[in-house]
């Protein structure tokens, strides 16, 4: 008998073994993250979400979409699961889903695939294309910028833009905007007038994938991993690279703990995705910008660090905004009209460097499937192409840079004259008196320009001004210097 328990107990053993790892891994016990929605909520209870640093996905005045994972769903106060809908139970299996529905023509860039394509547009049009690392990842890998401008020339005094993708790792679709309009402007080149002038008169720089790590990790392993892959002191992994910019860091909306999907790392500017951000722009000194994130089909600007913070430009980004969401049909606001979030990519942007900075809140999910990706691209490219043109005109606001107002081409200077017209009816009083001096120089400019062409014969662009309304002291303008020209023999 004693003989018999020794050889059972080893199998009883093994059989209660098993039974523990079937419940490990049965949907009882299942750790991942799901996707849920929360309705009937007060804008405190909105605001709650976010000040207590939950992973919100999408927010309006009376509900919240949330990533929770089963311990912080369990936590949460049974008010807030009172009218609750789990949109999506396992968001792991839910990617994985995506990824298998993938087909030759329809796919997410990884990436490898991403760095090939960008290395094959510089080779093939080298004449206006160039590709360079701006710095490594963590894991040590490039992080790929690819500049486009033609007419090199007058290339310093061009506005300069800049179109970034991926700063979180699970938004694929937020780097695949930017390739495709980079696409757009290397084939268009020399083809389409409209596509050759605004890479002949800007300074466009594409970095798609931000956070060249994250991504890999997020299509290879952790499919709904958000932050990058340092390895923190605790033993976990990642910051949270649009709260790690150093405009107002380190305030609402960003976690100072490392386990925390919104942690906003040790230090501002403490990871080498955002340094080489900040490097590029210190160097660049961009005129405008556009991040691209996902979801909730939003045009976002600054500030986003605190509710109801006044800037300068104010009204120039509410005119701008409301001009790129006509393109997309999405919804224009201020980063904190919901809520506020501390260290954003477009804080320092524009806090720091005066770059008219926006976020697109790409699409209705994180992840699209694929087969809606060439329809969100052709949602957005044109808005990309309106900021890539309007980064000239719009260097008439109170913030703007005046030399670039002295390079412009004709269609933006007059622009620009319009532009800042209009702005003078909504702009603080004491920015008035700045934009006209900018206006004025636009004014110049373009009489210049007009002046120029009078002299070669061509008439049409003062035909043009002298029937546009607003432009009667460009007109002036003319008239005088043509006056001089023939008093002078010039």
């Amino acid at each position: 008998m004693k003989n018999f328990r020794v050889k059972l107990f080893p199998i009883w053993g093994f059989l209660f073994f098993s039974a523990l790892l079937l419940c490990a891994f049965s949907p009882a016990f299942a750790t991942g993250k799901s996707l849920v929605r929360l309705e009937n909520l007060s804008k405190s209870d909105v605001v709650y979400f976010y000040e207590n640093c939950f992973d919100v996905a999408k927010s309006g005045s009376n509900y919240v979409e949330v990533v929770l994972d089963p311990t912080e769903k369990k936590a949460l106060p049974a008010k807030f699961l009172a009218n609750s809908k789990t949109l999506i139970p396992d968001l792991d299996k839910y990617i994985e889903n995506i990824q298998a529905a993938q087909t030759r023509g329809s796919q997410y860039f990884t990436y490898d695939t991403m760095t090939a394509k960008l290395q094959e547009w510089a080779k093939t049009y080298s004449n206006f294309a160039t590709l360079s690392s701006i710095g490594k990842s963590w894991e040590g890998r490039d992080i790929w910028a690819l500049k486009l401008t033609g007419n090199t020339q007058s290339e310093a005094k061009k506005p300069s833009v800049l179109i970034m993708g991926a700063h979180h790792s699970r938004e694929w679709i937020s780097f695949e905007v930017p390739m495709e309009a980079c696409k757009r402007l290397v084939e268009g080149y020399g083809k389409d007038a409209n596509l050759t002038r605004l890479v002949n008169e800007r300074n466009i720089w594409f970095v798609p994938m931000v956070n060249p790590d994250g991504v890999t990790y997020s299509q290879t392993k952790s499919q709904y991993w958000r932050k990058n892959r340092r390895k923190n002191d605790s033993s976990t992994y990642g910051v949270d690279l649009n709260r790690n910019y150093g405009y107002q860091w380190g305030g609402k909306g960003a976690s100072a703990d490392p386990s925390n999907d919104t942690y906003r790392g040790p230090t501002a500017f403490s990871e080498p995705e955002s340094q080489a951000i900040k490097a590029l722009a210190e160097k660049e000194h961009f005129q405008a910008s556009i991040s691209f994130h996902s979801y909730s089909e939003l045009v976002l600007y600054p500030f986003g660090y605190d509710y109801n913070v006044s800037n300068p430009d104010n009204a120039t980004f509410k005119k701008f905004a409301g001009e790129l969401a006509a393109f997309n049909k999405y919804t224009p606001e201020n980063s904190s009209d919901l809520y506020a979030a501390s260290g954003d990519s477009d804080d320092w942007l524009y806090g720091q460097m005066k770059d008219l900075a926006f976020t697109f809140e790409l699409a209705t999910t994180f992840i699209p499937p694929a087969n809606q990706i060439s329809q969100i691209c052709d949602l957005n490219v044109p808005a990309v192409f309106y900021l890539i043109d309007k980064a000239g005109p719009y260097a008439v606001t109170p913030t703007g840079n005046t030399e670039i107002l002295s390079s412009l081409d004709s269609k933006s200077a007059m622009e620009a004259v319009l532009d800042g017209q209009n702005l003078l009816n909504n702009i603080p009083e004491e920015y008035k008196y700045l934009t006209m001096e900018k206006v004025n120089l636009a004014g110049e400019r373009l009489s210049k320009l007009c002046s120029n062409e009078m002299q070669n014969g061509n008439h049409e662009l003062f035909n043009q001004i002298s029937t546009t309304p607003g432009l009667e002291f460009v007109k002036s303008m003319v008239q005088e210097r043509q006056k001089f020209s023939s008093l002078h023999g010039e």
